[in-house]
Formats: structure tokens, sequence, C-alpha cells
């Protein structure tokens, strides 16, 4: 079976430290992997790599109600390819030639050039 690969980026972004150990904003980064196992490390003094079953773990174990965000990062390849291939298809004498009546002068002034 082959799995695409469409891992995930994520951190926790923590408003309020309750424990004093983590801190506050950007306290802990990891990975959505395709079967929907993540990995998350921890960006303080202690960097421990924990493993859970799904992101709903993280969330439940260390959201303290609102507190902390798991924030995924926007996918930028995914982003790029679909911007690349809307550009690629992009024909821009076309999409004006359907806005304009076939018979009027706008059409035949397009037709010209």
């Amino acid at each position: 079976m082959m799995i695409g690969f469409n891992m995930k980026i994520f951190y926790l972004n923590r408003a309020e430290d309750e424990s004093g150990v983590s801190g506050t904003g950007r306290v802990a980064q990891g990975f959505v992997f395709d079967n929907g196992k993540v990995a998350m490390t921890w960006l303080s003094e202690h960097p421990t790599v924990t493993i859970y079953d799904n992101i709903g773990e993280v969330h439940a174990i260390h959201g303290h109600g609102g507190k902390t965000e798991v924030i995924m990062e926007p996918d930028y390849k995914k982003a790029f390819g679909e911007m690349k291939s809307f550009v690629d298809n992009f024909d821009l004498a076309e999409i004006a030639m359907s806005k304009v009546p076939p018979d009027g002068n706008a059409s035949k002034l397009m037709a010209k050039n």
C-alpha cells in the first residue's frame, strides 16, 4: 500500500503556563504522520520527544482548557503546487472572451488582436 506524503507540521502556542515549566508562546513542535500518529518535542530546557496516537490526544493532554492551542502550519508545498497549476492553466484571453457578448464591439476588437 502506497501512502501519500501529507505529513503536517504543527506547534503548540501557549497563552498561559500553568505549570511554570514550558513557558508561553511557541512551546512545542511536531509532526502528524500520514497514518495519524504524532511526534512532538518541547522547545524548552527539557526537549523530550513523545509519540501520540493522534492529534486529539495532544490537544486533550496539553490544551489546558484552551490555554494552549494546536496550530497547524500551512502546507506551503501543496499551496505552491495549487497556485502553479492555476497559473499554468490560466488563459486570460479565453476568460475575457467569455465575459463579453460574442457580437459586441469589444469582442471584435479582441478578435483582431
